[in-house]
């Protein structure tokens, strides 16, 4: 059996954290070992309870000065490249890596002949020259690249090994919706969830909002909750009601 170890670099409760647990509690529940190397405090801490998973975690967290976030961020690669070479010497071992961002770990393991699968989320070609660097290096390490939509995919230059497998949702979310496109179509309202980032579209989904008066629209943020004031006080965004989930 293939033991599976994980490497993501900030476990909070956005979207890529979230995939990821619901692919490692399928591996779980199969009984596969499974290593996960990442920060405290977030989603994946809820699958500490499995026996067969054994967590390595390391303080992390983003910085707004773009300085101190690169020196984080550089430092936790360094950490993660040599933690990876605990598991030199361990046979059917595959590195899982989860978004561009953990690439020491997936150059050690290409270093050690290890077999190198990266969870592609984001889309780094609309973002700036570092992600792109990271997508290119992602493109040579990788045996394998999952890529979560065809539109995401088509923008690599290599297509031998690129998988897509769409995101999914938990079952025991799915299990509690009833589908009534009528009654949804009534209430008029328009759901997003998302972070801050420019590129997330939060922009123009407010703009709509303003634009449409007739629909309600919901954004749910995910960070906290001086950001978001913040975000909406330098986007004189002021008169938008709001709270804490």
């Amino acid at each position: 059996m293939k033991h599976i170890v994980c490497f993501h670099l900030f476990n909070d409760y956005s979207g890529s954290p979230k995939v990821l647990k619901m692919v490692l509690e399928g591996l779980l529940k199969k009984g596969y070992p499974v290593d996960l190397v990442s920060s405290k405090g977030g989603v994946l801490d809820e699958l500490l309870s499995y026996k067969n998973l054994r967590k390595h975690s390391y303080p992390y967290k983003f910085s707004n000065n773009p300085l101190l976030a690169m020196l984080r961020y550089s430092l936790v690669q360094l950490y993660t490249f040599f933690l990876a070479f605990r598991w030199l010497f361990r046979k059917d071992v595959v590195f899982y890596i989860n978004t561009l961002l953990p690439v020491g770990p997936a150059l050690a393991g290409r270093l050690m002949c290890k077999r190198v699968v990266y969870h592609y989320h984001e889309n780094a070609f609309v973002k700036g020259a570092f992600y792109k660097t990271l997508a290119a290096l992602m493109q040579k390490l990788a045996h394998e690249i999952i890529c979560v939509s065809k539109y995401q995919a088509s923008f690599l230059k290599r297509t031998n090994g690129v998988t897509v497998v769409p995101n999914a949702l938990p079952k025991e979310f799915t299990d509690r919706l009833v589908f009534n496109p009528e009654a949804a179509f009534d209430r008029k309202t328009v759901l997003m969830l998302s972070s801050l980032k420019e590129y997330k579209g939060t922009r123009e989904f407010i703009t709509l909002s303003q634009r449409l008066p007739d629909y309600k629209f919901v954004l749910v943020i995910n960070d906290t909750q001086k950001n978001i004031d913040k975000y909406l006080e330098n986007n004189n965004l002021t008169n938008i009601k709001g709270g804490v989930i």
